[in-house]
C-alpha cells in the first residue's frame, strides 16, 4: 500500500511560491527585519485572514518579498510551533486552530501560520475585529470588520436565519399580505 505524499515535505517549495508570487488575497508578509512581531500583531494579522477566506501568514517575510527571516519567539533562540498554535488559539474567539511550522529558505527560517477560512466571525481576546480587503491602490490589506459586515457574513454562511430574526411588535398579521391593510383587510 502506497503511502499518501507528506503535506510538510513540500512546505518549503510551497513557501518559496507563495514568497515568489507576491502578497495576495490569500497570502499575507510580516517582516522582522526591524523589530519583532509582537503576539498582538501576529493574532490579528491571522484573524484578519480567517475573516478573509483564510490564507497564510508567512513571518519573515518583508513586504516586498525579501526572506529576512523570523526571530524566535521562545527560549533559547528558537520558536515553538505548537507553542503558536496555542497562542492563536487562546487569543481569538472563537478559538481558532491554525497549522504553524518553521521553514527554511535559503540561510533564514520563516514561521509560516496556516489559516482556515473560518464558517463564523473571529475577533481577539481583546475585541478587535479586522477582515481582509483590497486596497485603493490594488494592494491586499487588513480594515476593521463593522457590525453590519460581520451580520452579513454570518448570514452568507448560514449561521444566522433571517427568518429566524424576531422583530419587536410584530404580529403575523402583519406578514399576511391578504390581512394588512394594503390590500382593504
Amino acid at each position: 500500500m502506497e503511502m499518501p505524499p507528506d503535506p510538510a515535505a513540500d512546505l518549503p517549495a510551497r513557501v518559496a511560491e507563495w514568497v515568489a508570487g507576491g502578497e495576495t488575497y490569500e497570502v499575507e508578509f510580516k517582516g522582522e527585519q526591524r523589530e519583532r512581531l509582537n503576539d498582538r500583531d501576529l493574532v490579528e494579522a491571522v484573524v484578519c485572514l480567517a475573516n478573509g477566506t483564510g490564507g497564510v501568514l508567512l513571518v519573515g517575510v518583508e513586504d516586498d518579498g525579501t526572506v529576512s527571516g523570523a526571530r524566535p519567539r521562545h527560549e533559547a533562540g528558537r520558536t515553538d510551533p505548537l507553542r503558536v498554535q496555542a497562542l492563536i488559539a487562546n487569543m481569538t474567539q472563537p478559538a481558532l486552530s491554525v497549522i504553524a511550522g518553521i521553514v527554511r529558505i535559503g540561510a533564514a527560517e520563516v514561521l509560516v501560520v496556516e489559516v482556515p477560512d473560518s464558517p463564523r466571525v473571529v475577533g481577539t481576546t481583546k475585541g478587535t475585529y479586522v477582515r481582509r480587503a483590497i486596497a485603493g491602490d490594488g494592494r491586499p490589506t487588513c480594515v476593521p470588520y463593522h457590525a453590519h459586515e460581520m451580520l452579513a457574513h454570518e448570514v452568507d454562511r448560514g449561521a444566522v436565519d433571517w427568518a429566524g430574526l424576531r422583530i419587536g411588535g410584530a404580529a403575523w398579521d402583519d406578514l399576511d399580505p391578504w390581512n394588512s391593510s394594503a390590500f382593504g383587510g
